[in-house]
């Protein structure tokens, strides 16, 4: 469950900043949502609102480590079905996020990869995908 605690709006995106109440972690994610539908997005967040979301992580898998890249560890049940996409549940520290699965390389054996991330995106929130998503 995260908290709406600011939002810096521009002409056809957004970033919304978030926390989460149990870890008390702060988030910027980035909401290119209106861009997409004018009906499926998330326009309907308010500051001191609170929402189960998720969110996405925007960059490349890495084979080395280095000190841009991180380690991300998966989740039990790692591979997920949100709107038309597959995705990767993963777990950095104690938050949970989402990778896009296409283009990953990982065995059933990996316990983490390692992920170059420069975005944080939203990926859905109270069951509302971004329009990119979703199935259609």
């Amino acid at each position: 469950m995260f908290e709406v605690t600011a939002i810096d709006e521009r002409i056809m995106d957004r970033d919304i900043y978030l926390r989460n109440i149990v870890t008390e972690k702060d988030e910027e994610c980035f909401d290119n949502s209106i861009g997409y539908s004018d009906d499926q997005n998330f326009l309907f967040m308010r500051i001191g609102s609170k929402y189960e979301c998720k969110i996405l992580l925007i960059g490349d898998q890495t084979t080395e480590k280095n000190e841009e890249a991180y380690k991300l560890f998966f989740a039990k049940d790692r591979l997920i079905k949100i709107g038309k996409y597959k995705f990767l549940k993963v777990y950095l520290d104690k938050e949970e996020y989402y990778i896009v699965a296409d283009g990953i390389f990982f065995n059933d054996e990996d316990k983490y990869i390692l992920f170059d991330f420069f975005r944080k995106d939203l990926l859905e929130v109270d069951g509302h995908i971004t329009p990119m998503y979703i199935d259609q």
